[in-house]
């Protein structure tokens, strides 16, 4: 009978050590940071204002539309409301396209067949363009880095607008620094990223708030910097209106 319960022990304690084993093997496997893939396409002999970039975007969804990921919009006049995958901006005056996982077959189509755009009635011949189709690090890291907002964020709601305006300035940057993060874990989704320890996530953010129109409303955004302890590939934007060019990172070295 003694050696029955021996037996059991042992087993017991095999099973556990199997078990401990494979957890360890998860946590080992769920990696702090990880390679991701993106494109960017840039047309570099053409210039454009920020308020050409919702048009820019507008002509290709009407000239692909068959493509929901580049306007987001669903059958049953439904809308895409995930992070989005296929993205417009405006660096240096200089539009881009960058698209993430299922977005990037979408736009080497695009960069291959697109010879042309029209822009308010103006039709621009592109002579000079280039892509760049590379894997880059995602994801939480040990040590902040510092990034800078290339286009204003829109970091508020109609809801937490209201709240934001109520509090004393220190309040509103812990506030604003708590969206920053939650804007992180939003954005890990659109990588299918799980963030390790995101109790952990740090940010320490120096912003100012700017007014900017979108679609004739007055929106408070903001511009300036942040440190956080987490890779943001360049040129990713977080926050609202991301496909339409606002909240643009990119690391300062």
């Amino acid at each position: 009978m003694q050696r029955e319960v021996e037996r059991h022990k042992i087993a017991n304690l095999l099973r556990l050590s199997v078990t401990l084993e494979k957890a360890l093997i998860g946590m080992k496997s769920c990696a702090v940071k990880k390679k991701v893939k993106r494109i960017i396409i840039k047309f570099e002999g053409i210039k454009m204002k920020a308020f050409d970039i919702p048009k820019f975007r507008g002509y290709l969804a009407d000239k692909y539309s068959k493509f929901t990921l580049i306007h987001n919009h669903l059958s049953n006049n439904k809308f895409r409301y995930a992070y989005p995958v296929i993205q417009f901006k405006l660096i240096d005056q200089v539009p881009i396209i960058l698209a993430i996982g299922q977005g990037i077959e979408i736009l080497k189509k695009v960069f291959f067949e697109l010879d042309r755009l029209k822009i308010n009635g103006r039709e621009m011949i592109i002579n000079e363009k280039s892509v760049v189709l590379n894997e880059v690090d995602f994801g939480q890291t040990e040590e902040p880095r510092l990034y800078q907002f290339l286009s204003p964020w829109m970091a508020l709601n109609q809801e937490n607008y209201e709240r934001f305006k109520s509090l004393l300035w220190k309040e509103q940057r812990t506030f604003l620094e708590a969206l920053l993060k939650g804007n992180l874990k939003s954005l890990s989704k659109g990588f299918d990223y799980f963030i390790p320890d995101f109790e952990n996530i740090c940010v320490e953010a120096n912003l100012k708030s700017v007014l900017r129109n979108f679609k004739n409303i007055k929106m408070i955004c903001f511009t300036g910097t942040f440190k956080t302890n987490f890779y943001i590939p360049d040129y990713l934007g977080i926050g609202k209106q991301t496909a339409r060019g606002f909240g643009v990172v990119g690391e300062r070295k």
